[in-house]
């Protein structure tokens, strides 16, 4: 039976130690931080909301991380 062996961690790419970087930078207690990637830019979305007399009504506030939802993550922040 053949040995299994243990493969070492792959060396994180640039990209990678940028975001694991700016995650552990110290920041104001009221900035918001996505949790998954660190990014702090966000997009404001409404789920939900009624058309009706020409106008929008209603509908839930989420904010969404902007940096996870171009990758095609919708990761909601608050």
């Amino acid at each position: 039976m053949p040995r299994l062996k243990l493969v070492p961690p792959a060396e994180p790419s640039p990209a990678e130690k940028v975001r694991q970087r700016v995650k552990a930078m110290p920041r104001p207690a009221s900035l918001i931080q996505c949790p998954r990637c660190g990014g702090r830019e966000m997009i404001e979305t409404k789920t939900g909301m009624l058309f009706s007399g020409g106008k929008a009504s209603g509908g839930t506030k989420q904010i969404l991380c902007a940096a996870c939802l171009l990758k095609g993550e919708r990761v909601v922040v608050l």
